[in-house]
């Protein structure tokens, strides 16, 4: 049945009329009525617009009162009704039932735009066989429904037929909003559409000298008073799109039209039409800007593209390049020195990779924070380690005053302070050829809050005010001269930026050309409840370690993913067993639960047949009365979402690639020696 009513609805050769009489002969034979019947109800008139019955007496412009049919107990209803045999119904003492003997019934209201447009009911002189159906009532009310919709089309088809007709009237200065000054008498006439453009109260009484009040001053008005006493001199006319501000202040578009009507070489009348242009207008200037706004995102995006392909060529260029020299040579130290180049390049690529996709979460609204406990000076620490060999090499100090109390923690988001910080200091020595770099960090304390003062100050290059009022705008580095000498993407001070908007922290930078640069960080903190029960101590790892006890599956689809942990476990003299897949893991793990367990496994997450998402939940399933297994990601995707997916599917940790032979060694450690350093599960 639906497949016969999209038939008839969707044919593109018939028109409205004769589609609802399909559909009425279609409701006949579904329902076994012998009436099908679709009605105009205005007020108490029942009017019949659609037919289809045997009776010939029955045709359309026929017309009832609505309370002597049936269908006033619809309408009172507010749904569909139906029934099977009036006589044994409430309804065996209508006045229909008494005229016509119409022994079965079902209809529907027909609303057309939220208002009540008439009824769509079938009929019958016999009882229903069966009774209606539930699936009666909602093919009825489909029935009903599209009608509906098609005579609001077909209303809203009519209606732009007749302001399309309007319009041509307008062009032709029709008498819609039309308006006549008469020149020998000096009197103003406006149309009733003018008065409603204006907004005029219905006693208001236009004049010459009040009329061009109506215009603002400045540009609107003069250009009006411009082309009207041109009108006037020489018996031109105009077309114009002109602001008004009407009687109630509201300032809005119109479209002006006019021409003088000259007799002997003097004007004597004006006579001219107006347009609500409003929406209009505003519409094509919104597109316009839309327009101009998506041809800067299309530059600003080739840009992007060009800085980022030339940014990956230089690192590329490290890691191929070195690559290339180690073919054949045998110099240990020639080998060691290209070996350092070719990461020092590949860190160099991760960087640029990460900033792309923060750029981009950045742009997708996705920026996250986490929180999670943990020590402030923990970052300075590690960020000293990373920046002063960097500082040594280019014999510049790298001086860190760090001025934190002992033992406090707070809640927060670690990597991402790291981030800012990170990014501010590799910024003052990439820019820092003398001199030095200096950070000072420090914990205000006001009451129930804590803030982290951070500054950075170099002795660098500097900035000048131009530089400076587009520090923080992605892909801009000052002049063309600092972009090809220093290099880099523009995006780290962009993305420094947005974390610190998201950390509700204050920024500021001062800088003088020539001088260097000073970068002031307070970025608010939360205090974490003080735990005596809980101690911290650094790990120390034991002189002598073995990682012996280790049994460990590795889980990637990628042959030189998979290649890659295995030379960095064969530096650390490990053996692993290998999945290319999450279906292999967990039977690998299954066949090995008996024998040697798997104590840490190395999951990648996007695979064929199974993914690592869906093998840790396998895993962790079959697990449940057994020993632990550490299931670490080992994923390209950096998203907070695939972490905390991970996370809630059961891993124990989160390593993004490419991984590092430090971290690795460093994750080892963690589950070989746990009563020396507890295997803490990440913070979704």
């Amino acid at each position: 049945m639906l497949k016969e009513l999209h038939k008839i609805t969707s044919d593109p050769d018939k028109s409205f009329d004769q589609k609802v009489q399909q559909l009425l002969a279609l409701g006949c034979r579904m329902f076994s009525q012998q009436h099908g019947i679709v009605s105009c109800i205005e007020g108490n008139v029942y009017t019949v617009k659609h037919v289809v019955s045997d009776d010939a007496g029955l045709q359309p412009g026929l017309q009832f009162e609505v309370a002597n049919t049936y269908c006033v107990h619809t309408l009172s209803a507010g749904h569909a009704m139906a029934y099977s045999h009036v006589a044994n119904s409430p309804v065996a003492v209508h006045p229909c039932y008494a005229t016509f003997q119409l022994e079965s019934y079902i209809g529907v209201s027909i609303q057309v735009k939220g208002q009540l447009y008439g009824t769509l009911n079938f009929s019958s002189a016999q009882p229903k066989v069966d009774q209606f159906t539930e699936a009666d009532i909602d093919f009825i009310n489909l029935f009903a429904q599209w009608i509906g919709i098609e005579i609001g089309r077909l209303q809203d088809q009519q209606q732009l037929e007749r302001r399309f007709e309007l319009q041509q009237q307008m062009e032709q200065l029709a008498d819609i909003g039309c308006w006549e000054v008469d020149c020998v008498s000096n009197t103003l006439y406006w149309s009733t559409q003018t008065r409603v453009i204006h907004e005029v109260p219905d006693d208001y009484v236009p004049d010459l000298d009040s009329a061009i009040a109506f215009y603002p001053e400045g540009e609107d008005r003069d250009k009006i008073v411009e082309v009207v006493d041109r009108a006037m001199r020489e018996g031109t006319s105009w077309d114009i799109e002109i602001r008004l501000q009407t009687y109630t202040g509201k300032l809005k578009w119109v479209a002006t039209r006019g021409r003088a009507i000259m007799e002997n070489g003097v004007c004597v009348r004006i006579i001219g039409a107006f347009q609500d242009v409003d929406a209009q207008v505003n519409t094509r200037n919104a597109l316009i800007e839309k327009k101009n706004e998506a041809q800067r995102l299309l530059i600003a995006r080739s840009q992007m593209i060009g800085k980022v392909s030339h940014e990956l060529r230089t690192p590329i260029n490290g890691i191929t390049g070195m690559l290339q020299t180690l073919v054949g040579e045998n110099n240990p130290d020639i080998i060691e020195s290209r070996v350092a180049i070719a990461l020092r390049s590949a860190d160099l690529l991760v960087r640029l990779v990460n900033d792309v996709l923060d750029y981009s979460k950045v742009e997708a609204g996705e920026l996250e924070l986490e929180t999670v406990r943990f020590s402030p000076k923990h970052i300075f620490d590690d960020l000293y380690s990373l920046y002063h060999p960097l500082c040594d090499n280019k014999n510049i100090e790298l001086d860190f005053r760090v001025s934190l109390p002992e033992g406090i923690t707070v809640s927060g988001d670690p990597g991402r302070l790291t981030q800012v910080f990170s990014n501010l200091l590799n910024n003052a020595i990439k820019f820092t050829a003398e001199g030095g770099v200096k950070l000072t960090a420090k914990i205000k304390q006001e009451a129930d809050n804590a803030f982290l003062q951070v500054g950075i100050i170099d002795s660098g290059i500097g900035m000048n005010e131009r530089t400076q009022a587009n520090l923080f705008v992605p892909f801009k580095q000052g002049s063309a001269s600092i972009s090809t000498k220093y290099g880099g993407s523009g995006l780290g001070l962009a993305i420094v930026k947005e974390l610190c908007d998201k950390f509700n922290a204050e920024l500021r930078v001062k800088s003088s050309e020539g001088i260097g640069t000073q970068v002031h960080v307070n970025i608010p903190l939360i205090l974490a409840q003080s735990d005596v029960t809980e101690t911290t101590e650094d790990y120390v790892a034991p002189q002598n370690t073995s990682f012996d006890a280790l049994n460990i599956l590795i889980v990637d689809d990628n042959d030189i993913n998979r290649l890659v942990m295995e030379s960095l476990l064969s530096q650390l003299s490990i053996n692993a067993d290998y999945a290319v897949n999450g279906l292999e893991a967990v039977k690998s793990v299954q066949r090995e639960q008996n024998k040697k367990p798997y104590n840490l496994i190395f999951m990648d997450c996007e695979m064929p047949v199974m993914g690592g998402i869906e093998a840790t939940l396998a895993i962790r399933q079959s697990q449940r009365n057994t020993g632990k297994t550490f299931i670490v990601a080992m994923t390209a995707d950096t998203s907070d979402a695939n972490r905390r997916a991970c996370l809630k599917a059961g891993m124990d940790g989160f390593m993004t690639k490419p991984v590092k032979l430090e971290d690795v060694r460093a994750l080892l450690k963690k589950v070989a020696f746990p009563e020396m350093n507890a295997f803490q599960r990440d913070n979704a």
